[in-house]
């Protein structure tokens, strides 16, 4: 199941459960200090998308101008890549992870990789010091000043995704969300579940960690 289809699924269910779900916010906004998990269990596929505004993770939304915002952007990038800091699986469950995806609009394509932050932005820098040194100063800038506002001011997001195989799916009864530690911006956690043996809304926090499968 691919993200389309993932998010797909759950919309379908969304709209009965959360009539049962009195305080629930549905999935789609953006607020700061609440994320979002999709998690869909499917015969051996356990499949988990994480949404959240990225200062809940890193701690500010606009484009990493800094040295030091890159390194924070790229150092959330990597840990989000890694699976197990987000949940906590059952080792009996025999789940394995097949891929893991992570998108946001911090970095530039260039700035992607840390190692080559720097060298690029100097070599960009320098491209353009040639490119405008015979140019009239108001063609500097290729943004009025209203739309770089803008653009500066935009909200950014976090998009998280993982795809596990699982030998054995009927000895999953549960996982357990271990992000909060880790990114304390996150305060709530609202959950889609569709198993098959359940098909819930749920709210998690740093003293609710638990997700019930069956």
């Amino acid at each position: 199941m691919n993200k389309l289809s993932l998010v797909a699924v759950c919309a379908l269910m969304i709209t009965g459960a959360a009539r049962g779900e009195e305080g629930f916010e549905q999935h789609g906004g953006h607020t700061h200090g609440a994320a979002q998990l999709d998690l869909v269990l499917d015969g051996t596929a356990l499949q988990m998308q994480l949404h959240s505004p990225a200062i809940n993770l890193v701690g500010f939304e606009h484009p990493a101008r800094t040295a030091s915002e890159r390194e924070q952007v790229s150092r959330a990038v990597n840990w989000l890549r890694q699976a197990e800091n987000l949940v906590d699986i059952a080792a009996e469950a025999g789940c394995t992870l097949q891929s893991a995806q992570v998108e946001q609009n911090l970095l530039a394509a260039k700035r992607v990789s840390p190692d080559m932050t720097e060298h690029t932005e100097h070599e960009h820098e320098h491209e353009h010091e040639h490119e405008h040194e015979h140019e009239p100063e108001h063609q500097y800038n290729a943004q009025a000043p209203d739309e770089q506002a803008e653009a500066s001011s935009a909200h950014n997001d976090f998009e998280v995704s993982y795809a596990f195989h699982c030998t054995a799916p009927e000895k999953l009864e549960s996982v357990s969300i271990t992000l909060f530690s880790r990114f304390p911006g996150i305060e709530t956690l609202d959950v889609r579940l569709i198993t098959p043996d359940a098909q819930r809304l749920l709210t998690l926090d740093s003293h609710d960690t638990d997700i019930g499968l069956r």
